[in-house]
């Protein structure tokens, strides 16, 4: 009996320890970040893509993506870019962040010979995960884009 009484205890321990750490997982919403990172931009000729770019821009599934918002110089002319997403799962998430560093390497190999000017500011920005949170932030702004990002999940 008291073997099983222990084994009890050391059960719900471990649910409530599990329950714990991932109830600390800090969250974002992703389109809202994004309204308040074009309340700063410089750059004005930028556009959203919508759930059926993803696929077009970037190959990602819009099953695999819980929320996003991307907004790209919509000239060709400048390298910014921000891509914020969130995968549905650990595996989404490392499908799409595998997708998105796809994404920087292109636009390193296009910018290194065409765009110099563009490909240091691309040089200044990195793929990053935090979770199932994956983001690409080019832009000449982007540490305090970088920041306006961090501070959401705080």
């Amino acid at each position: 009996m008291a073997k099983k009484l222990l084994c009890l205890c050391m059960t719900l321990l471990v649910m409530l320890g599990v329950t714990a750490c991932s109830s600390s997982q800090k969250t974002a919403d992703l389109p809202k970040v994004m309204e308040d990172m074009k309340a700063i931009m410089e750059n004005k000729d930028m556009m959203d893509l919508d759930e059926s770019d993803l696929m077009s821009y970037y190959g990602i599934e819009a099953s695999q993506v819980k929320q996003f918002a991307v907004y790209i110089d919509s000239t060709g002319i400048k390298g910014d870019e921000i891509i914020l997403i969130e995968g549905i799962d650990a595996d989404a998430a490392k499908s799409i962040k595998e997708k998105i560093d796809a994404r920087y390497q292109e636009k390193e190999n296009t910018m290194k010979t065409y765009q110099p000017e563009e490909y240091a500011v691309l040089k200044k920005s990195k793929v990053e995960q935090n979770g199932n949170y994956i983001s690409l932030i080019v832009s000449p702004q982007g540490d305090d884009l970088k920041e306006i990002y961090n501070k959401a999940f705080q």
